[in-house]
């Protein structure tokens, strides 16, 4: 089994451990202003602390080490936290959409907010409660996310630049979830749509830009931060590919959600795609009832999951990954930047050919 790199766990682990302390302040500004802000404040510090793989983060410093070798990763700490955050945002926000019930071995914000207004008799209606939290929770990570990033030591033109760039990562990812809500709702079965919301919710968003945003705060030009995005995309795709699989087919106590959720939201990814393409259609249209109807029981989860495979769909998704990741890492190999994160990006990509998690 395939195991995150070295070096990007241990500038994981140093993302982890800065966290919660540099995200407290603005916690803290919150519950000044009225004693009920509280549960709110600490709805957004559980998140943090239910953990994560923070791998955005890690990335956007290999992404400076990757140019600026020499300089103080510590510099750019401030804005790979806000990257963290910005995705602690995007889970509370997925979660609402998804109607997932748990995230990381806890109550969803949604959830916990709609029992604590069912369990105090307060009026209204407790699930819409809920989801009003849980987008405000979400925003106060989103807003707080920038008052991180500008924290980061960086010449100004640096800065403005490097923001700028997590400007456009922020709309990238908002434009893939818009495409992914609405290909489900239209049940738009369609193979180069799915490979869009791949690359924008996922292959951007994870990979390319958070290395790209490090380049640029580690001084490198825009051509070259460019090229570097360029490259690892593919792997960036190959990420979101893998986990289109992981959500139907991985195991549910190693990747921390349901098994089911996908199928239940009926998401038009790659492998849906893959399948439909290679089944005849009246096994065609039993998936496509299968597909997107919330009240799945485990033996209609067992056979949409039998179509997927026995289709050919999981086999060709598995190969168009490999493909994916074999030719980002032939462009990582001319890329131009410092060997020892050029060695931890081939890494990457035999990590995210084989994760499991």
């Amino acid at each position: 089994m395939a195991t995150v790199p070295a070096e990007l766990a241990r500038r994981a682990a140093i993302v982890d451990a800065a966290l919660r302390p540099a995200v407290a302040p603005a916690l803290d500004r919150v519950r000044s202003l009225h004693p009920s802000l509280a549960p709110w404040a600490d709805e957004l510090d559980g998140m943090l602390a239910a953990g994560g793989k923070r791998l955005r983060p890690a990335l956007l410093l290999l992404g400076h080490a990757a140019v600026a070798p020499d300089e103080d990763e510590a510099r750019v700490l401030p804005a790979a936290l806000a990257l963290e955050l910005l995705h602690t945002c995007a889970l509370l926000h997925d979660d609402l959409l998804d109607d997932a019930r748990t995230r990381r071995g806890r109550v969803t914000a949604h959830v916990r907010f709609a029992a604590t207004h069912r369990e105090s008799g307060w009026a209204g209606d407790a699930e819409r409660y809920g989801a009003a939290a849980a987008v405000l929770v979400g925003d106060l990570a989103f807003v707080a996310a920038d008052d991180l990033f500008l924290g980061a030591d960086v010449p100004a033109a640096r800065l403005l630049t490097g923001m700028r760039a997590f400007t456009v990562l922020r709309e990238e990812v908002m434009a893939g979830q818009a495409l992914d809500v609405q290909a489900a709702a239209a049940r738009l079965t369609d193979r180069d749509l799915a490979l869009t919301i791949a690359t924008a919710k996922s292959g951007r968003y994870s990979v390319a830009r958070p290395l790209e945003i490090g380049a640029l705060l580690g001084g490198a030009d825009a051509t070259t931060a460019a090229a570097i995005a360029a490259a690892v995309e593919p792997l960036g795709r190959a990420f979101q590919v893998r986990d289109d699989l992981l959500g139907v087919f991985g195991d549910q106590g190693t990747t921390g959600k349901s098994a089911a959720g996908d199928l239940r939201e009926g998401k038009r990814t790659l492998l849906v795609a893959e399948a439909a393409a290679r089944l005849a259609p009246d096994e065609r249209d039993e998936l496509e009832s299968l597909l997107g109807d919330p009240t799945l029981d485990e033996d209609q989860v067992a056979r949409a999951r039998d179509l997927l495979a026995s289709s050919g769909g999981v086999d060709a998704t598995r190969a168009w990954v490999d493909d994916a990741v074999g030719r980002g890492l032939a462009a990582v190999a001319d890329l131009d930047i410092d060997p020892a994160a050029r060695a931890t990006l081939t890494e990457l990509g035999a990590w995210l050919a084989g994760r499991d998690a």
